[in-house]
């Protein structure tokens, strides 16, 4: 029973931490795509690589700051061929 019990506490703390991590992710890619960077605030933030996984799949860009060094890679859903993401 008391394994039980530890299993279901730490499936729960994984998924808070889990959800945690996702909304701050969410709030640093909402301030990159306003143009600045989320470490230093400051609007230096650009591309260092965009990578297209197809016209229905991810986009892979990796965002870095010229000022403080700050890189991240975020993976964003295109729009897919029938919103003609894709360029169609």
């Amino acid at each position: 029973m008391y394994t039980f019990v530890v299993l279901v506490i730490v499936v729960a703390l994984g998924t808070l931490a889990y959800i945690l991590f996702l909304q701050q992710k969410g709030k640093k890619l909402s301030k990159i795509q306003r143009g600045f960077c989320p470490e230093c605030d400051r609007e230096s933030i650009t591309i260092k690589r965009s990578k297209s996984m197809g016209c229905s799949g991810t986009t892979n860009v990796i965002y870095r700051c010229e000022f403080c060094g700050y890189e991240e890679e975020f993976h964003i859903t295109s729009g897919g061929c029938g919103s003609r993401g894709c360029g169609l």
